[in-house]
């Protein structure tokens, strides 16, 4: 018995010292709980500064080309279309600049001359920048009430109103270039001008501005009877109209050649009178004789056939170098084995005659070089060189009508240049007629008449 109160006894102790002993140390940290649903976004923060801008990337491939349906003009202002036929390496703007009336624009250029050739004179009717434009308009400066009658056929000749006397129109126009460029040429507007419209060049999109039908003549000022003032049709030669208007001898020599002539320096026809002597009706015609025309004269375009061969790079149109080529006489048909212009030596005769009615005209005391008075006569070697286009004529009165009429002759055969090729049978005549006339014998390299 007292065992076992002994045993409740110690129970009872432990127990007590187990409700009043020490805290014992912590248990470990059980496993996370389920993760809670997300809480809604809070507001956004304010922006941070712009960082640096990174390197530029490489370029990126070019484009495929475009069907051509817009114009997209590129660096320059110039379309692709630009290049054919008008602004290639070999097209007709760099072609121009090789021709005369380029070299003519450039020597002039800042010279007292360009202010004659654009000033209210005769010159600015051909030499300025708008000269075909104007004429077509029929603007031109004249005496008295009435004009040239065929000035819209280029005709620049008329009789004053005032005093009966025949004399030349002048430029009316205010332009200060002189210049023979595309638009003195060719007609440009706001519709057809490629470099305002962008449009690429198709055949007769850019036409002449003269008249060049199938029956359309450019006029000479040559008249058909002494005090009448008519002008006379240089022939149907279409686009070649264009230069007749400019390249022919601005006298009429049917009023210009009187019974007596007094002549001095600036006697006798304008430089560059090659129409005269191609259409074979523009030198003096010595009463009772007649006067017939070459092959050359059939030719549907005139000067143009020649002077401006189709070049096929340039969709073929014409170059505009103006120097005549010898491939459009070959591959014509007409002179198929001709290596130069010397065509069966033709050239050669017409420059020996040419030459021997020089030396008559210079013994004569006709001819000079000198730019000053007292004009002395050719020199020797001035005499034989072929230049003759650098020929003037000497102070001197009273030349009859034959005497007179062969130096007239003389001079646009040598102004003309091309040694007559231009129009041989009537280059021989005019050399034959006018010897005779002189001294009454044939020239030695034409003994008879064609």
């Amino acid at each position: 018995m007292k065992t076992s109160l002994l045993w409740v006894a110690g129970l009872v102790g432990l127990a007590a010292l187990a409700c009043s002993g020490e805290d014992g140390a912590d248990g470990k940290t059980g496993p996370a709980g389920v993760e809670g649903p997300q809480g809604a976004t809070g507001p956004t923060g304010p922006t941070g500064a712009t960082g640096p801008t990174g390197p530029e990337g490489p370029t990126g491939p070019t484009g495929a080309a475009g069907d051509g349906g817009g114009v997209v003009m590129p660096e320059g202002g110039l379309t692709t279309g630009c290049l054919s036929p008008c602004h290639g390496f070999s097209g007709i703007v760099e072609q121009w600049r090789s021709s005369t009336h380029f070299a003519t624009f450039m020597a002039t250029i800042g010279t007292d001359e360009v202010a004659t050739w654009t000033g209210s004179s005769t010159c600015g009717n051909c030499h300025a920048v708008d000269a075909i434009q104007q004429r077509v308009a029929g603007n031109v400066n004249h005496q008295g009430t009435a004009g040239p009658t065929g000035v819209a056929n280029g005709q620049l000749n008329y009789k004053s109103t005032v005093d009966n006397v025949v004399r030349e129109a002048t430029y009316a126009g205010n332009v200060t270039v002189a210049a023979v460029g595309c638009t003195t040429c060719h007609d440009a507007f706001a519709q057809n001008d490629p470099h305002l419209t962008g449009a690429v060049y198709t055949p007769g999109s850019f036409p002449l501005r003269v008249p060049t039908g199938a029956t359309d003549q450019a006029l000479i000022e040559r008249s058909s009877a002494v005090g009448t003032v008519d002008g006379t049709g240089a022939g149907n030669f279409r686009a070649g109209n264009a230069c007749v208007w400019c390249h022919k001898s601005r006298k009429d020599v049917t009023n210009y050649i009187t019974a007596s002539n007094n002549v001095n320096r600036n006697w006798g026809p304008h430089r560059g009178p090659q129409t005269d002597v191609y259409s074979g009706k523009g030198g003096y015609h010595y009463p009772a004789k007649t006067y017939g025309q070459s092959s050359h004269q059939g030719l549907a375009n005139g000067c143009v056939d020649c002077h401006m061969a189709p070049v096929a790079a340039n969709q073929g149109v014409g170059d505009h170098s103006f120097y005549p080529k010898l491939s459009a006489c070959t591959t014509s048909g007409c002179h198929s084995n001709a290596t130069s212009f010397d065509v069966g030596g033709g050239q050669s005769t017409m420059k020996a005659g040419i030459q021997q009615l020089r030396v008559e005209l210079n013994n004569k005391g006709w001819l000079t070089r000198s730019a000053a008075a007292p004009f002395d006569p050719l020199t020797t070697a001035e005499l034989n060189n072929q230049n003759f286009e650098l020929d003037y004529v000497r102070n001197a009165s009273g030349l009859t009508a034959a005497e007179a009429g062969a130096l007239y002759n003389y001079l646009i055969l040598a102004r003309g240049g091309a040694g007559g090729v231009h129009n041989p049978i009537y280059t021989k005549q005019l050399i034959f007629d006018s010897y005779q006339a002189l001294t009454g014998n044939a020239p030695p390299s034409i003994p008879i008449r064609p």
